[in-house]
């Protein structure tokens, strides 16, 4: 019950990051927002890291950097750029394609030959996003520049990229430590950036909206949301925490709805429930491998001991 209450939570955070996002840009450039969302991710973070028993590394190489970069540097650059040009639901419901990227690259970069549920699921979601793109660039009141649609896909190929060479080369750094570090090199190459940009910016941070849009889009999203996620991930296993990716499209939908007066079209009503089906026949091999060992538990236990 209470790893449910974690990832409704965690949903909300994630599926609400688009329309923080989206507000920010009305007062900073999508490096500023980058910046500061990612220093007030970093305040949430430290006292989980003073009071963690494992030492911080600071000893590291270039490449783990580029791969830490990837994780927020890089890609929410490329959100900010892209919700300038379209709603913000759309971009939660291309975001949620990163899986779908994430086995693309894994059958291109590494060879992996993909199971046929991952196949279907690829074509699936390949046509999903056709539809979308289709019907939101012809619904009235809709926000669409399929320049910035495209944009989204960067977000989520660098997802998918971090998510593979996180886990092929540094799955012994610890979940705290790589939150550390995805949001301190945010923090070190937009830093610069946006000073030159924007010298003023930090002057408006202590408006009301902006500064109630940084602490949720930062420190509750970008900071407390990994530890949040990885609580999950430990307490119910993997399986159990990607269900996020299925309900932050949902979120991000009815947040717009309300608070943007974004139009629901015919595009999101076939599109979403797509993406959905997509994601669920992506992890089906791995939903029936955990219900076969919850109903014989000693059965593999010699096996993953």
């Amino acid at each position: 019950m209470r790893s449910t209450l974690y990832l409704l939570f965690l949903s909300l955070l994630w599926g609400s990051s688009f329309l923080w996002t989206k507000q920010l840009l009305n007062y900073f450039q999508p490096t500023t927002i980058v910046f500061l969302r990612c220093l007030f991710g970093m305040i949430a973070l430290l006292p989980f890291l003073l009071f963690s028993k494992v030492k911080l590394d600071l000893k590291v190489q270039p490449k783990f950097l580029l791969v830490v970069a990837l994780a927020a540097a890089i890609p929410w650059n490329f959100m900010g750029f892209a919700l300038q040009g379209i709603d913000s639901g759309l971009s939660g419901i291309l975001n949620a394609t990163t899986p779908l990227f994430a086995v693309l690259f894994s059958i291109v970069l590494l060879k992996i030959k993909p199971l046929r549920n991952q196949i279907f699921s690829l074509l699936i979601g390949f046509i999903a996003v056709v539809i979308l793109m289709f019907f939101s660039g012809q619904a009235i009141g809709s926000q669409f520049s399929i320049a910035h649609a495209l944009l989204m896909f960067g977000v989520t190929s660098c997802y998918a990229l971090n998510s593979i060479f996180v886990n092929k080369y540094y799955t012994t750094v610890p979940p705290l430590h790589l939150s550390f570090w995805t949001l301190a090199i945010a923090i070190m190459i937009n830093g610069p950036i946006s000073l030159l940009m924007e010298p003023k910016a930090m002057l408006t941070v202590g408006t009301p909206s902006v500064f109630l849009s940084l602490l949720v889009l930062g420190s509750l999203s970008s900071g407390l949301g990994y530890v949040i996620f990885y609580v999950i991930n430990s307490a119910s296993g993997p399986i159990f925490a990607v269900m996020v990716t299925f309900i932050v499209p949902f979120v991000s939908i009815l947040l717009g709805v309300i608070f943007l007066n974004e139009p629901l079209h015919i595009g999101i009503a076939i599109g979403l429930p797509l993406i959905v089906t997509s994601l669920f026949l992506m992890n089906f091999h791995s939903i029936k491998f955990r219900k076969v060992v919850e109903s014989a538990p000693g059965k593999f236990d010699d096996d993953f001991s």
